[in-house]
């Protein structure tokens, strides 16, 4: 039991950090796109190009798998909070929110999806998984409050229902594992947000034949399809892994890597106190999901133990008959 516990998780975690890296560039690229797309206009044309490339190197398994028969309405509901939602209030926040609040409330996604699983599923964690989480977070205020004051408007409250909708997106993604492979969960929830989206779309806004330079067109195609195709594809695999919780703990890092994504690509300074936050982060992320695997040891030990003692019992009870 404790040699397949301790062997699992490595690999899993890798693609989680992928899909972290990817979105927490994301602040950057967004930050570029907005000078030459209007915010409903990212989230529409990515939107399109994701269905469509996930329609293609999933074209097996969707038409393989008819969800229609079960779980329609789960489909669309993740699609919505997930899809439609998320994307509709992270692109609304854009021009509005201060980008220092913004990666603040974000980085609070993991606190609300453990109190999520706390409070529906009873999952209880020990004070140490708390503590270095809320190190990871402290972390996070140093790396992003050197940049500018925090101010809270509109634009955060949009950013918080970005956040709120990610954590719920990620705990039902965890609950119905079971039920639908993780490329059936990004296929019809992407394509369920679509529809959802352009049912609520004000397409006065929207422009596809926009003079935008062709390498613009390429970074929103690109990025879109690599950051809302690619990356759910393995974050929904990896959560029905290791758990929303424990998926969640990393989004901690987001803010860093946009501060390492802007020093690269917009060369902007990295002061002391914000390489200081940013070891806060990996610190307090590592040891956080470290605590929860030695509760998952403990765990299986107190089970294999339970079912060690039964089997003797029956055991005596035979020798006696």
């Amino acid at each position: 039991m404790k040699h397949i516990l301790m062997r699992k998780p490595m690999f899993i975690y890798m693609g989680l950090l992928f899909c972290v890296i990817c979105w927490g560039s994301n602040f950057i690229f967004g930050a570029i796109l907005i000078n030459y797309f209007r915010p409903m206009e990212i989230a529409f044309i990515r939107l399109l190009f994701i269905n469509l490339f996930l329609f293609i190197i999933l074209f097996k398994v969707v038409t393989a798998h008819q969800p229609f028969k079960k779980g329609v309405l789960f489909l669309m509901m993740i699609g919505f909070i997930g899809v439609t939602l998320n994307h509709w209030s992270f692109y609304a926040s854009l021009t509005k929110a201060e980008p220092v609040t913004a990666a603040l409330i974000l980085a609070t996604a993991p606190i609300f999806t453990a109190f999520i699983n706390f409070v529906l599923f009873k999952e209880a964690k020990k004070i140490l998984f708390w503590a270095w989480s809320m190190l990871s977070f402290a972390g996070v205020t140093l790396v992003i409050v050197k940049k500018g004051s925090i101010v809270i408007g509109a634009g955060e409250g949009y950013i918080f229902l970005t956040m709120l909708s990610f954590s719920c997106f990620m705990v039902m993604v965890e609950r119905y594992a079971n039920s639908f492979s993780s490329g059936i969960i990004t296929f019809y929830s992407s394509f369920f947000g679509m529809v959802f989206m352009t049912a609520a779309l004000p397409f006065s806004d929207v422009s596809l034949t926009r003079t935008a330079p062709a390498g613009m067109w390429l970074l929103l195609i690109v990025t879109g399809i690599i950051m809302h195709g690619i990356c759910p594809l393995i974050w929904n695999h990896c959560i029905s892994k290791v758990g929303s919780t424990n998926a969640s703990l990393l989004l901690n890092m987001e803010p860093f890597i946009a501060m390492m994504a802007g020093y690269l690509i917009l060369k902007e300074t990295v002061s002391s106190i914000q390489f200081i936050g940013s070891l806060l982060i990996i610190t307090g992320v590592a040891m956080a999901i470290q605590s929860n695997k030695r509760n998952a040891l403990v765990a299986g030990d107190g089970m294999s133990n339970e079912f060690l003692r039964n089997l003797g019992k029956k055991r005596d009870k035979s020798l006696k008959l």
